[in-house]
């Protein structure tokens, strides 16, 4: 099983002689078919040490160790992009979404209704909370702000979802609301955990702790995060790198997916430094005669600076939480070395860690922990990542931003500013690294293609190249007001690759290969961003 699914992207292109990789004539792959049945894996569990040991110690040092070669996404499909799958559907990447959906995301149900009853006690994490059912018999995670930032979690955590999901990942349906104390009932059965890990009754006391510790109510209610139950059985969170060893359908070294490795790009836009094992979630579910895993992210309420606020962490987003390079740096400098981050400015909102666009380079960006898909990243996923970053509007993210609900003033415009200028930063430095060409197609006997930077607004103008032999250009054509130029298709019939580039004045890009079959109803195969 697990060699026929891989087939299913891998034989889209297969080795040429001595000429690179030669496309099949057949349409790109689209969906991968990851769904079969299958029996019902055991719970992995996250043990945090070894997780950390092997992060910041022994497994980094035996990856460095292994001298690894830098190797394409094993993935992504003939045109360069990602199908869909259990884990990853597309969805801003490929099509046209109002602001209004990408505001809502998966939330589709809407929040909890009261009155409420506390199942259990939050397990895990800092942040104090517990789970309820509602008056409808759905089951949330209830999760509230740290007294020092209200609104801080509960705004970042929902913004973050949608924007997640937006992108194309799998995420709970997570809302901002208010509840009363006297909304709450504690249903007889439930249980909490002690510093040892014991299970204990729940009782009003802890619900009393629970709200006291953030921040105080606002005319009586407490503002909060819901989290809704995911359909399933959980079933914990995937490794960062190789296959669970228990899932048929998990075929793909985790390190050499796309959709992981060009999620540094979405974690670097958003600041989500808190990438780890534990924020993930695989769930047993079941869909007509099938049973398998679909992959999640959960609890997003520390990126957007949160996380650094949280740990008192100005180099949160430049370094690792233990980060030898630059220790390393500063010790040699004799601490003369300006660190980046150490002249950063606090945004002056409670509910806002240190976050904006001044300074970001998204080259320098590091998450909190080491994950290692991140370190495996490519031009190439740089570029796939960007290009879905680079799709969101000015109108999509103030949409968004608005469901953080931030009561301080300035708050929401602030937040809006800061992810416009990252996403600037981001498509100047990954879409731009490469020919940022898009939607290649053979229109009226000519090939087009889409320039993403002035599609985008990253430049303000664009030149397509069409190259002959060796880098001499062919052809060109000014990319016009519509982003979308083209060129002649070269002359006869069956297999032929082009070679194009942009031009920014007197700086061209990076070639890329457009592969073609020629002659009645010439189409494209498949490309290769970076050869």
């Amino acid at each position: 099983m697990r060699k026929a699914i891989v087939a299913m992207v891998v034989l889209s292109a297969t080795p040429g002689c001595g000429a690179g990789l030669v496309f099949k004539d057949q349409p790109a792959v689209w969906r991968l078919d990851d769904t079969r049945s299958i029996a019902e894996p055991k719970e992995r569990e996250y043990l945090a040490i070894q997780y950390f040991a092997d992060a910041f110690g022994m497994r980094t040092l035996e990856r460095a160790l292994e001298l690894r070669d830098r190797e394409p996404a094993w993935n992504a499909n003939a045109l360069e992009e990602v199908p869909d799958s259990t884990w990853f559907t597309n969805r801003i990447g490929l099509r046209a979404m109002t602001a209004e959906e990408v505001a809502r995301g998966p939330a589709l149900k809407g929040p909890p209704r009261p009155p409420y009853t506390i199942k259990s006690g939050k397990s895990g994490g800092g942040a104090l909370g517990f789970i309820i059912e509602d008056a409808d018999g759905r089951k949330f995670l209830v999760k509230f702000d740290r007294a020092e930032n209200p609104e801080m979690q509960t705004g970042t955590n929902v913004v973050v979802n949608r924007l997640f999901w937006a992108f194309g990942y799998n995420v709970p349906s997570d809302y901002v609301f208010e509840l009363a104390r006297d909304e709450l009932s504690i249903s007889k059965k439930a249980t909490a955990k002690d510093r040892f890990g014991n299970k204990i009754p729940y009782t009003a006391e802890m619900l009393d702790a629970a709200l006291s510790a953030g921040p105080p109510p606002q005319a009586g209610r407490y503002r909060a995060t819901a989290s809704e139950y995911l359909s399933g059985v959980p079933k914990g969170g995937f490794p960062m790198e190789g296959v669970r060893a228990d899932d048929p359908n998990d075929v793909i070294p985790h390190e050499h997916r796309r959709e992981l490795r060009g999620l540094r790009v979405l974690a670097a836009w958003l600041n989500h430094t808190d990438m780890k094992e534990d924020n993930t979630l695989d769930m047993y579910v079941t869909e007509g005669s099938d049973k398998f895993l679909r992959h999640y992210f959960v609890d997003f309420g520390e990126a957007l600076g949160a996380h650094g606020a949280e740990k008192r962490r100005l180099e949160d987003g430049y370094e690792y939480y233990f980060d030898w390079e630059n220790q390393a740096k500063a010790l040699v400098s004799l601490g003369l070395w300006t660190r980046p981050w150490e002249n950063l400015k606090d945004s002056g909102f409670k509910s806002l860690g240190v976050f904006s666009a001044e300074g970001f380079d998204p080259t320098l960006w590091r998450e909190a922990y080491p994950y290692f898909p991140f370190s495996e990243m490519a031009r190439s996923d740089a570029f796939w990542g960007a290009k879905i970053v680079t799709r969101f509007t000015r109108e999509q993210i103030e949409a968004v931003a608005s469901e953080a609900r931030f009561s301080e003033p300035g708050a929401t415009a602030h937040l809006v500013e800061a992810l416009m200028g990252r996403r600037l930063a981001i498509g100047r430095t990954w879409l731009e690294a490469l020919s940022p060409l898009d939607a290649l197609a053979v229109e009226d006997g000519r090939l087009c293609a889409t320039d993403l930077g002035v599609a985008h607004g990253i430049v303000k103008y664009g030149v397509l190249e069409r190259l002959g032999e060796g880098d001499e250009v062919a052809e060109s054509a000014d990319v016009g007001a519509l982003a979308r130029a083209c060129v002649a298709l070269p002359k006869g019939e069956g297999y032929a690759v082009v070679r194009l580039r942009s031009r920014r004045g007197d700086t061209a890009k990076p070639a890329m290969e457009v592969h073609l079959m020629l002659g009645p109803g010439a189409r494209v195969l498949g490309l290769v961003r970076d050869p």
